[in-house]
């Protein structure tokens, strides 16, 4: 018989994107282990979480991607964490002209998600928590980004070579590496989709999608075509924006033998390793910068004033195919897009002290104060409303006997009751998507860490 097992933590680490969030965190973990604390991290879609119906996770205190409404505590904690405190890593820092003042905004945050304690990047992000979203200001805490960390010294030797990485991909390794970070989302979503931006974003959205997003990638990925038929010394790789699919670029890939799409590996690593880098409406320039590389940005249709970021307004930025061509050329010395002053007042430029030691600093401090105890009132606050039959079922399952016979019926597949083919169902689904998403093992986060071990304590 399947049985019940509660793992108690001090921090539980929940995390969507695995490229964009996983280094990160284990470089987070690694530190708070080295303190003594009990933590783990899983995906949004844990494995575990996709057949609870109680907490099998109690921990203190529960780290989330991103907390802008009740429902987002709710998608990311489901049944499956118990849990006192909440800090929200707000990887989406950065949000849309229009938002930055609007306290409406769904990045303006609501209901508990305005008592959550908040990670902020910058002074700039940090404003907008106080004066717009009204936040109490010890829940704000500025710590910069942790990715950045593994841009510094004492980590760049965590990431592989140049020719590891080409080797990996079967590209040769005399070529010249130049690097495209989509800011675009993909080639054509549903109306469903489209609403749902507008819903969040404002009816704007679909004309940012529609009449800039989509013709600027056209262009951009035209540009990069004749660049790829003329240059046999040069591959592009097109890293595409999380969740992105792209038909556009995946034709590109049939076409031109130095053109390759790959999502794989962080952004930071192929920043290392490539000669020319490129992107649009987008922040991946900040990781350049930190990487002490440059960055060129793309811009071949204007960029509506609500959706270009606030900091890329006054940026050099190329809007025709000719300039973008003298880009690719050995030659030149073009200066940064945009001023170090800008980048310090959205990221923090802090040489001596990392982002992750500030992080697990700010941590331990939440984690010994009950200041930053979430009431029973706003604990109860972010779930669903029950229906009866759930409700039953639920009080059901605090019954560990009875817990542990539904846990075995839903793992054997008999029997076939309706309700618990529902179930059964839905975890399926939930498999998808944590595949989609590249959920990792605990080994790979193990291995992760090692690495950052080496490097660290060399």
């Amino acid at each position: 018989m399947v049985k019940y097992k509660i793992e108690e933590l001090d921090f539980l680490f929940i995390y969507e994107h695995k490229v964009r969030e996983l280094e990160n965190l284990c470089l987070i973990k690694y530190e708070l282990d080295r303190r003594g604390y009990r933590t783990k991290i899983v995906h949004i879609e844990d494995a575990e979480a996709l057949k609870a119906m109680r907490p099998i996770y109690h921990t203190k205190v529960v780290v989330t991607m991103a907390c802008y409404q009740n429902s987002s505590i709710e998608w990311h904690t489901k049944n499956f964490v118990k849990f006192d405190k909440l800090i929200d890593m707000q990887w989406e820092n950065i949000v849309f002209p229009m938002d930055e003042k609007d306290t409406k905004a769904y990045k303006n945050y609501s209901g508990v998600a305005k008592d959550v304690v908040r990670v902020s990047w910058g002074e700039m992000n940090k404003r907008r928590m106080l004066d717009v979203v009204k936040m109490d200001p010890r829940k704000v805490k500025l710590v910069g980004h942790v990715g950045m960390d593994f841009l510094r010294e004492k980590l760049r030797g965590y990431y592989r070579s140049k020719e590891a990485v080409l080797s990996e991909y079967g590209i040769p390794v005399d070529k010249k590496i130049f690097l495209f970070v989509s800011p675009y989302f993909s080639d054509s979503h549903t109306e469903e989709y489209l609403v749902e931006m507008c819903r969040r974003f404002g009816e704007g959205w679909r004309y940012y999608y529609q009449d800039c997003m989509l013709p600027s990638k056209k262009i951009v990925l035209d540009w990069i075509g004749r660049i790829c038929e003329k240059r046999e010394d040069v591959v592009f790789v097109y890293r595409p924006h999380p969740g992105e699919e792209s038909a556009q670029a995946d034709e590109m890939t049939r076409k031109y033998a130095n053109f390759k799409v790959i999502g794989d590996l962080s952004v930071r690593q192929w920043i290392l390793i490539s000669d020319k880098i490129y992107t649009g409406n987008s922040s991946t320039f900040v990781e350049a910068f930190f990487g002490k590389k440059m960055c060129y940005l793309l811009f071949p249709v204007p960029v509506p004033a609500d959706y270009e970021l606030a900091f890329l307004k006054e940026a050099d930025k190329i809007s025709d195919y000719a300039e973008f061509e003298t880009t690719t050329h050995e030659e030149d010395d073009r200066p940064f897009p945009v001023s170090e002053e800008l980048i310090d007042q959205v990221y923090t430029i802090d040489w001596e002290k990392p982002s992750y030691m500030k992080f697990v600093d700010m941590a331990e401090e939440v984690f010994k104060d009950p200041y930053y105890d979430l009431t029973r009132e706003q604990l109860k606050a972010y779930y669903h409303k029950m229906g009866p039959a759930e409700k039953i079922t639920k009080a059901l399952t605090k019954i560990t006997p009875l817990y542990n016979i539904y846990l075995t019926m839903l793992e054997s597949g008999k029997p076939g009751w309706k309700w618990l083919e529902k179930k059964r169902r839905a975890r399926r689904d939930l498999e998808q998507i944590a595949h989609d998403f590249e959920k990792t093992s605990d080994e790979e986060i193990a291995g992760i860490i090692a690495k950052i071990a080496k490097e660290l304590e060399k």
